[in-house]
C-alpha cells in the first residue's frame, strides 16, 4: 500500500539543504519556464523518499471494493437498528462510494440510504437514493419497500399525484408477491389503504414546485465585462492597475456580478456532503466510477468532471491533497486542455494585438473580458515580490504536477482523443520533458504564484448547536472550496468594502452593500476587515500575503477605540483607558491599577468554563447560575460592548430558551444582538444572524410580537442585501412573519 508523507515538510527539507550557489541562480532567475527547466535539472523531485514508491502503486488506492461495500452496509444496518439514523447514514454513504457500479451491492447500499434519509425526514434525499438504488439492480422481489417509502415522501411534500401513483406500484407489487408471509402481506396492505385515504383527503392540493432562480444583475448584462452589469466598467493605471468602477449610480443590494468559476476545488472534508463539480450540497449521492473518493449530485457532473478532469487526478488524489491551493493550479490547466495551451502560445506569440504595451490584461481581440483562459492567465502573479524560499516551493510542486500530467499521459493526449496513455517509465526521475512539457510546468508554476493572491474561497453558512433543541445558536461562514473568479478579482482592496460576496453552489454573487455613486471605485475586502482586525494587523497580512501597503479611508484614520475589548469606569460607566499599570477614565477623574480588572476578570472567566461545562452536561438551571455569577461580576469591570460581556449574556439567553423560558431570554438576547450589531456592523451577516436568532426567541416569548415583526424585517433587509430574497433564511422569516402576524390578530 502506498503511503504519502508531507510535502510541505519535504520541500522545506530540500530547501534547507540548498547551495548558495542554487538560491542565487534560482534568485536570478525571472521566467516561469526557465524556473521549471532548471529545477528538473538539480533532480529534487527524486530526493522526496516517499514520492517515487507513491506514483508506482497509487493507481491501486481507493477502488471500489464490494467487501468494504458490504461491511458498511452491515455497520449502518446495526447503528439503524438502534435508531442511530444520522450515524448509519454516514455508513450508508459510505458503502454506496465504494460498491462497484451497476452492481446488486450498490443498489442495497442505496436501498438502505433511503430508509436512513427517511427516518431523518429527508425527503428529497429519499427520493433520489430510491431512484438510484431502482436504477442499480435492487432486489424486485423487495422493491415494493421503496416504492411505498417513495408515496410516503410525495405525501409529506405535498405532490399527491404522484404519491398516489407510487402507492398503487407499491400495492400492485406487494399483492403480486409470492414470497411474502400473509401476515406481512395483510400488514402492508393495512398501512397502504391508510396511506390511499391520507391521499385522497389532501388531493385538493396542489404541489408547487420551486423553480430555481437566477440572480438578476442590476441593469442589463455587461458588453465588455460579460459577467458583469452595465453599471461597471474596467479602467487600469499605474498605481491602481485594473479596478472597476460605477457608470451610474448603484443602490445597495443591486448584483453587480453574478460569475462562474473557471476553475473550482471542493476541500476534502466536503467530499461526502458536496458535489465535487458544481460543489453543490447532495440530495442524490452518485460516486465516481473507478474511485471511492468523491461524490456528485447527477450523472452531468460526474462525465463533466471525468472528461475534463477527474479522469487525471482519480489516482492522484492524495498527492493533489497535501499540495494546498496548488490543486487549483493544475485543474485550471486541466480545465484549458493540453491541445489548447499549447495553441494559446502560439496565439499569444505571433498575435501584435497580444504584444501591445497598452493591452489591457485579460481583454481578447473582440474587446470582451470573460471567463476565459486569457483572463486567468493575465491576473497578478506577483512573481517579483515572493520571497526565494516560497518561490522554490511553488516551482518544486509546479514540477510535481507536471510529472503527475506526464504520468498520466495527459501532455501526449491528442485533441478528440478521450483515452489516456500513461507514460511507460516507471522512475519518475527519468521521465523524458519536451519544451512543450515545460512550457506546461511553466503555466503550471504561474498560476500557483497568481493563486496567493487571486484565489476567492466559496463560504457556506454552517449552524453550530448546543443541542438539537436549541434556539439561540451560532452561524458562521465556512469554507467549502477554492475558485477562480477572473472578474471579481478586478476589485481592489479596502478594509471597508463595498461590495460582498455571496454563493449558489458555485457561482459567485457579487451585492454591493452600500450605495454606490457615479465614477466611485467599488472595494472588495480581501480579508483584513476594519471591523475585525486592528489596522496593524490588517497591514501586515495585506503586505504579507498582497504585497502592498493599504490607503483606504479606515487606514488613513486609524483605529478607532476598541469598546469590545475595554474595561469600564466603575463611577460613570465609560470606556476606561489602558497602560501597562493603570486604568484612567475617558470621562472623569477615575484611576485605577490595572490589576483589580485583571483579577476580576480572570475569576469571571473560570466561572464561565464552568457554565459551559454544565450546559455540555444540559444541567441547564447550574449552568444558569454560574453565568448569572459570572455576569454579576462582569458588569462590575467590562465594559457594555465588551466581547467576553456579549458572550455571557447570549450563553444565558441560550439556557432560558432551552428551557423554554423566552420572556426570560429576550433581554440578554437583545444586549448581545446589540454588541454583535456594532462589532460587525448593523449592514453585517454576523448582525443579521444575530437578528435572526433573537426572532426565533421573540417568535415563541409573550407579549413581543411587535419587536418580534421588527427584527424580522431588519433581518430580512440584510440577508437580501447580501443574498437576494432566494435565501433559504429569508424564507424562512417571511414564513415566520406570517405567523406572528396570525398570533397578534388572535390576541
Amino acid at each position: 500500500m502506498a503511503t504519502i508523507g508531507n510535502w510541505q515538510a519535504a520541500t522545506e527539507s530540500i530547501w534547507k539543504t540548498s547551495s548558495i550557489d542554487f538560491i542565487d541562480h534560482l534568485k536570478s532567475l525571472k521566467d516561469e519556464i526557465d524556473k521549471i527547466v532548471f529545477m528538473h535539472k538539480m533532480g529534487y523531485i527524486g530526493d522526496v523518499s516517499w514520492l517515487q514508491f507513491y506514483m508506482e502503486s497509487c493507481g491501486k488506492l481507493h477502488l471500489k471494493s464490494p467487501e468494504k461495500s458490504i461491511q458498511h452496509r452491515n455497520y449502518g444496518n446495526k447503528l439503524f437498528q438502534e435508531k442511530k439514523y444520522k450515524d448509519a447514514l454516514e455508513f450508508y454513504t459510505q458503502s454506496v462510494m465504494e460498491a462497484p457500479d451497476k452492481n446488486r451491492d450498490l443498489g442495497l447500499a442505496y436501498g438502505n440510504h433511503s430508509a436512513a434519509c427517511f427516518h431523518l425526514e429527508l425527503y428529497q434525499e429519499t427520493i433520489e437514493s430510491i431512484k438510484l438504488a431502482l436504477d442499480n439492480q435492487y432486489p424486485e422481489p423487495t422493491s415494493y419497500k421503496l416504492y411505498l417509502r417513495w408515496a410516503h415522501c410525495l405525501y409529506y411534500t405535498g405532490d399527491m399525484k404522484q404519491a398516489s401513483n407510487k402507492v398503487n406500484i407499491a400495492k400492485n407489487q406487494v399483492l403480486e408477491n409470492k414470497e411474502l408471509e400473509e401476515k406481512r402481506k395483510v400488514k402492508l396492505l393495512e398501512e397502504i389503504k391508510a396511506l390511499e385515504e391520507n391521499i385522497s383527503k389532501n388531493r385538493s392540493q396542489e404541489v408547487t414546485e420551486d423553480k430555481e432562480i437566477q440572480p438578476e444583475l442590476f441593469q442589463e448584462r455587461n458588453t465588455v465585462l460579460t459577467q458583469a452589469s452595465s453599471a461597471v466598467t474596467m479602467k487600469c493605471d499605474k498605481d491602481r492597475g485594473r479596478y472597476l468602477q460605477a457608470t451610474s449610480k448603484i443602490p445597495a443590494g443591486s448584483a453587480i456580478i453574478v460569475e462562474k468559476p473557471y476553475a473550482t476545488v471542493l476541500l476534502p472534508d466536503h467530499y461526502q456532503t458536496h458535489c465535487h463539480h458544481c460543489i453543490g450540497q447532495l440530495t442524490a449521492i452518485l460516486p465516481c466510477r473507478r474511485c471511492s473518493s468523491v461524490l456528485y449530485c447527477s450523472e452531468t457532473c460526474r462525465q463533466q468532471s471525468w472528461s475534463v478532469y477527474h479522469q487525471i487526478e482519480c489516482q492522484y488524489l492524495d498527492i493533489c491533497h497535501s499540495i494546498g491551493i496548488a490543486h487549483l493550479s493544475l485543474r485550471i490547466v486541466l480545465t484549458a486542455g493540453h491541445q489548447y495551451l499549447l495553441d494559446f502560445r502560439d496565439k499569444i506569440s505571433a498575435s501584435e494585438f497580444y504584444q501591445k504595451e497598452d493591452r489591457i490584461g485579460g481583454v481578447t481581440e473582440e474587446g470582451t473580458y470573460s471567463k476565459t483562459y486569457l483572463s486567468v492567465y493575465d491576473l497578478m502573479t506577483h512573481a517579483l515580490d515572493i520571497e526565494t524560499a516560497d518561490s522554490f516551493q511553488y516551482t518544486l510542486t509546479a514540477l510535481l504536477l507536471l510529472t503527475i500530467l506526464k504520468k498520466s499521459g495527459w501532455v501526449e493526449k491528442k485533441t478528440g482523443d478521450d483515452k489516456i496513455n500513461n507514460e511507460n517509465t516507471d522512475d519518475i526521475t527519468k521521465l523524458h520533458f519536451s519544451q512543450d512539457d515545460f512550457y506546461i510546468g511553466g503555466l503550471l508554476l504561474r498560476h500557483i504564484e497568481q493563486l496567493v493572491c487571486n484565489a476567492h474561497a466559496i463560504t457556506e453558512l454552517q449552524v453550530t448547536q448546543t443541542s438539537d433543541t436549541s434556539l439561540v445558536d451560532s452561524k458562521s461562514q465556512e469554507r467549502v472550496a477554492t475558485a477562480i473568479y477572473p472578474t471579481t478579482s478586478l476589485l481592489n482592496h479596502s478594509c471597508n468594502p463595498s461590495i460582498i460576496p455571496g454563493f449558489d453552489k458555485d457561482m459567485l454573487v457579487v451585492r454591493v452593500i452600500k450605495d454606490i455613486e457615479v465614477d466611485e471605485e467599488i472595494f472588495n475586502c480581501y480579508g483584513p476587515h476594519h471591523k475585525r482586525m486592528s489596522k496593524m494587523e490588517r497591514q501586515q497580512a495585506l503586505k504579507t500575503q498582497y504585497f502592498f501597503t493599504c490607503r483606504c479611508p479606515s487606514c488613513q484614520t486609524g483605529d478607532e477605540q476598541d469598546i469590545f475589548t475595554s474595561y469600564c469606569c466603575p463611577l460613570c460607566k465609560a470606556v476606561l483607558k489602558e497602560n501597562e499599570t493603570t486604568c484612567s477614565c475617558t470621562s472623569c477623574d477615575f484611576t485605577d491599577q490595572v490589576t483589580m480588572f485583571l483579577t476580576k476578570e480572570n475569576k469571571a472567566k473560570n466561572m464561565f468554563i464552568s457554565g459551559l461545562k454544565c450546559l455540555q452536561m444540559q444541567d441547564i438551571e447550574g449552568a444558569i447560575q454560574k453565568f448569572t455569577d459570572c455576569l454579576n461580576v462582569q458588569l462590575q469591570v467590562l465594559y457594555k460592548h465588551h466581547k467576553s460581556l456579549a458572550e455571557t449574556k447570549d450563553c444565558l439567553a441560550q439556557c432560558y430558551a432551552l428551557s423554554k423560558k423566552y420572556n426570560k431570554a429576550i433581554p440578554y438576547l437583545r444586549d448581545s444582538v446589540c454588541t454583535l450589531g456594532k462589532l460587525y456592523g448593523d449592514t453585517s451577516i454576523e448582525y443579521a444572524n444575530e437578528l435572526h436568532k433573537f426572532a426565533g426567541v421573540l417568535y415563541y416569548a409573550k407579549g413581543v410580537q411587535e419587536e418580534g415583526l421588527s427584527v424580522i424585517d431588519k433581518a430580512v433587509q440584510i440577508f437580501n442585501l447580501h443574498f437576494g430574497n432566494k435565501y433559504e433564511l429569508v424564507r424562512e422569516l417571511e414564513e415566520m412573519k406570517i405567523c406572528m402576524l396570525d398570533k397578534i390578530k388572535l390576541e
